[in-house]
């Protein structure tokens, strides 16, 4: 009973010794299976992984386990490097060694090499030192190509034989292994040890290498023969067998274990990788339905297949050529992440009606090239590109292809291209991160989306930020697909004219801007013609800018006509005419102040009405509006009117205001569209102030010295009652040229002829006259003041005015020693030396005229000064 005791013991502890299964979730590597390491504090385990620890550079050391099995058995683990590897750095994962001290000088055994110059997966065997290692299975160079995350899991089997098959998931999942390669070695058949050997520079390599998921366990006993699940062909002359299992290479490169029906044909040569065979044929098929017969096929094992057949059909391979696949979304930046995965992608669209074999062809940026092999795209379909280790990351969204090498996308511009088999460019976009039209979403997460394959547009017209939540649509078709296809008729919306030959045509949206540089799509008349150059304006292109080498003639009107420009969808200008002005240069006496309200009602605002007194068309941003600083006559508060052009018609009125329709709800106006909103007024005080109004910064077109007492004096409350002009040909500040607006009409007249309007001059040839000598100061609009005329021969003289009553008394001195010109006016408000006003009665005007000479010229009129009945 007891030798039965020690031989159990000794059984359950030989099993435990031979095989390893070790996730690290238990958070401790020195048991349940316990690990050495030349110095415990160089490994750490984090988050369920085992991790680097050293900070050592320039140094080697390893953590190993114990393990029996090296025969019939499977190696499976993983590791992720966050580093891109070198030459000196890099890690070794031995499989079979004669020792637990990896650190050894002298080695037998075996181990799997990730990294090293060819950044790649290989087997060796090593005899004795470092040095004695001979390469076995010579991986695929760049495999491990990421400089932060290379996440792979590895799984190695070796028969009884010694034939070991070296297996490497590049995307970490351990559903895409890819054959590195198989080899029979034999040189080792025993060992003690499992374990990792690290190889590190400087400090940028330090604490990022994890490993986890170790598994050594013997093979499952294989007695199933191979099963041929699938046949298929690009090119008609290369067949390809999928198998379920690795078959035996020497067993499956005999040629007629083949046959290929109809027309009973052998395969010239067969290459054998793992688990897939590609029969070399002689001669093309033609077009077709075939099957292919395998009579026998042996896996590793030896167990051998009976006879088993799979249908293929063979389409003549169909030349992609430029445009049949658009480079359809880049997502070159995806931080910070809206809603997709943290990784670079390109998508492919093959836009044409075939399928298409991608082998042979080239997807490359400006420094990276990759090549495609057995992959294809079928018709109208879309295939998302992006590194092999974010394949995993894509799936979901639908056909991807993990590209070794990747051309990494740059942020702000790269030049992308695909080359077909045959060297011929298929599709090219060289982008620049002014595409994205969009401030926030350049910043990142969001892809550049193609808009119309067919757009004869610029590529940075034809493409976009998308607009779906996600921040693009890999693997379905583009959100702003078409976008730019309307039924809106393309119209040409303003013409503006930057100098004497320049032109500036703005349309409604954009236009082909290669087509829009033709100088013959644009006429104007008046002899101007066709344009020297035509220069659609990025990045929008719906403006076009147009220069002439004849100069264009002021307060002129001209029509331009615009025929067969396009946009980018399928719209089409044609034969559109728009006049436009080249307004007349602004001269002193062009524009006078007509109006001015400074006291608004409560709730209301100030404004400024202009007059146009020329027969010239001018332009609002030709001039400025201003006041005069208090202390001296010096400018201050210059506000430009209009940065754009508005035209101002000859004898046309025009108010300036902060707020058009709050005057407009307070006062009528029968011109409501001659309005200016303009940010801010100069400040005008309510009791007085100056207003000015400029050809520049400097030269003073016209200015209202304005003041309260300027109001009609028998108005109880002159908020909300407007200044108006009275006569347009009196200097601006002659006295009563400015005059309270009538209640008749409301008190203000915006955009409208004045209510105190006073007719030109009637033609007489006295020298003193009153067109009416009746008159009624009452602010109804009806005359409200007596006006009082003169006409004499020649300028120079003086002049006094005073009123007398009916009974000789003084009543006010209205002028006294006034230089007058040839013809003018004076005005009687009805008001007396009090400033109260007279009463209702006969007036006696006594006017004495000066000469130079002396000589005393004097005149006597009688007035009515009126009133209403109650």
């Amino acid at each position: 009973m007891g030798k039965f005791l020690l031989f159990f013991s000794l059984f359950i502890a030989n099993v435990a010794f031979s095989q390893v299964s070790e996730n690290f979730n238990d958070g401790d590597f020195t048991q349940n299976p316990t690990w050495q390491a030349n110095t415990n504090t160089n490994f750490v385990v984090n988050s369920g992984q085992l991790q680097s620890n050293s900070t050592t550079t320039n140094s080697n050391f390893y953590i190993s386990t114990a393990n029996a099995k090296a025969l019939n058995c499977t190696w499976e683990f993983d590791v992720n490097l966050k580093f891109g590897t070198s030459s000196t750095n890099y890690v070794d994962i031995y499989l079979i060694s004669n020792t637990a001290d990896l650190n050894s000088a002298n080695i037998n055994g075996y181990f799997v090499r990730m990294g090293d110059t060819p950044d790649e997966v290989s087997l060796y065997k090593r005899s004795g030192g470092l040095n004695n290692s001979v390469k076995l299975i010579d991986g695929r160079d760049g495999s491990v190509n990421s400089s932060s995350n290379n996440n792979f899991k590895f799984r190695v089997s070796r028969e009884s034989s010694s034939v070991f098959v070296l297996e490497r998931d590049s995307t970490g999942t351990g559903n895409s292994f890819y054959t590195e390669g198989i080899i029979l070695d034999n040189s080792f058949t025993s060992t003690v040890a499992f374990g990792f050997y690290i190889r590190q520079s400087t400090a940028s390599f330090v604490q990022k290498h994890f490993f986890d998921n170790v598994v050594v366990k013997d093979m499952p006993a294989d007695v199933a023969a191979p099963v041929f699940t699938k046949a298929s062909t690009t090119d008609g002359k290369n067949i390809v067998l999928n198998f379920d299992e690795i078959v035996d290479p020497s067993d499956a490169s005999v040629t007629s274990h083949y046959n290929i029906s109809p027309g009973n044909i052998q395969p010239s040569g067969v290459t054998v990788n793992g688990s897939l065979v590609t029969l070399n044929l002689a001669l093309e098929l033609n077009v077709g339905n075939y099957t292919v017969t395998v009579n026998s096929i042996k896996d590793l094992k030896g167990n051998a297949a009976t006879p088993q057949s799979k249908n293929f059909i063979y389409k003549k391979p169909y030349t992609a050529v430029f445009n049949d696949i658009v480079i359809n979304e880049i997502f070159a930046d995806p931080s910070p992440s809206v809603d997709l995965p943290s990784a670079e992608f390109v998508e492919l669209w093959n836009r044409s009606n075939e399928d298409i074999a991608l082998s042979g062809f080239k997807y490359s940026d400006a420094s990276t090239i990759f090549t495609f092999g057995a992959d294809s795209i079928n018709a109208n379909e879309y295939v998302i590109l992006c590194p092999v280790t974010d394949t995993a990351a894509y799936k979901e969204y639908g056909k991807v292809i993990g590209v070794l090498p990747w051309p990494s996308l740059n942020n702000a511009s790269d030049s992308l291209k695909l080359l077909n088999q045959n060297g011929i460019l298929i599709s090219e976009v060289n982008y620049l991160d002014s595409w994205y039209k969009d401030n926030a979403k350049k910043t990142g997460g969001w892809s550049l989306e193609l808009i119309d394959p067919l757009s004869v547009c610029k590529q940075s017209q034809n493409y976009s930020a998308g607009n779906n939540v996600s921040g693009g649509t890999p693997g379905k078709q583009n959100s702003i697909y078409l976008s730019n296809q309307t039924t809106e008729p393309l119209k040409l919306l303003s013409v503006s004219i930057k100098d004497s030959v320049t032109l500036i045509l703005t349309f409604n949206r954009g236009l082909d801007s290669l087509q829009a540089t033709l100088p013959s799509h644009y006429n104007v008349n008046n002899g101007v013609g066709v344009p020297l150059i035509a220069n659609p304006l990025a990045p929008a292109f719906a403006t076009v800018e147009l220069k002439y080498s004849q100069l264009l003639n002021r307060n002129q009107t001209y029509s331009i006509t615009v025929d067969g420009l396009t946009d980018c969808g399928s719209n089409v200008l044609a034969n559109q005419k728009l006049d436009f002005v080249y307004p007349g240069l602004i001269a002193q006496g062009d524009i006078i102040i007509n109006e001015v309200l400074f006291n608004p009602k409560s709730g209301g605002v100030d404004f400024v009405e202009v007059y146009n007194t020329s027969d010239k068309i001018l332009d609002f941003k030709d001039f400025k509006i201003a006041t005069i600083a208090a202390a001296k006559d010096s400018l201050a508060s210059i506000k430009e009117i209009s940065a754009n052009t508005i035209l101002f018609e000859p004898k046309s009125y025009w108010v300036i205001t902060t707020n058009p329709d709050s005057v407009k709800a307070q006062y009528y106006t029968s011109h409501p569209n001659n309005f200016i909103k303009i940010s801010a007024l100069p400040a005008y005080a309510d009791d007085k102030g100056k207003v000015v109004i400029l050809k520049d910064s400097i030269t003073r077109l016209d200015q209202l010295n304005y003041d309260k007492s300027m109001h009609f004096a028998l108005l109880k409350d002159v908020e909300g009652v407007s200044l108006e002009r009275s006569s347009f040909t009196e200097a601006t500040n002659t006295t009563g040229n400015f005059r309270s607006a009538t209640a008749a009409t409301g008190y203000a007249t915006p955009a409208d002829k004045n209510s105190q309007y006073l007719e030109d001059l009637a033609n007489t040839e006295a020298e003193i006259s009153l067109p009416t000598p009746t008159f009624s100061p009452d602010n109804d609009g009806f005359e409200d003041i007596l006006r009082i005329q003169y006409n004499f021969p020649a300028p120079g003289k003086v002049g006094n005015v005073t009123l007398y009553n009916d009974q000789g008394r003084l009543v006010k001195k209205l002028v006294n020693n006034e230089t007058l010109s040839v013809t003018g006016q004076w005005v009687w408000d009805g008001t007396d030396e009090s400033n109260t006003k007279a009463k209702t009665g006969i007036y006696v005007l006594y006017v004495e005229v000066f000469e130079l000479n002396g000589e005393v010229k004097k005149y006597k009129k009688t007035a009515v000064l009126a009133s209403k009945l109650d």
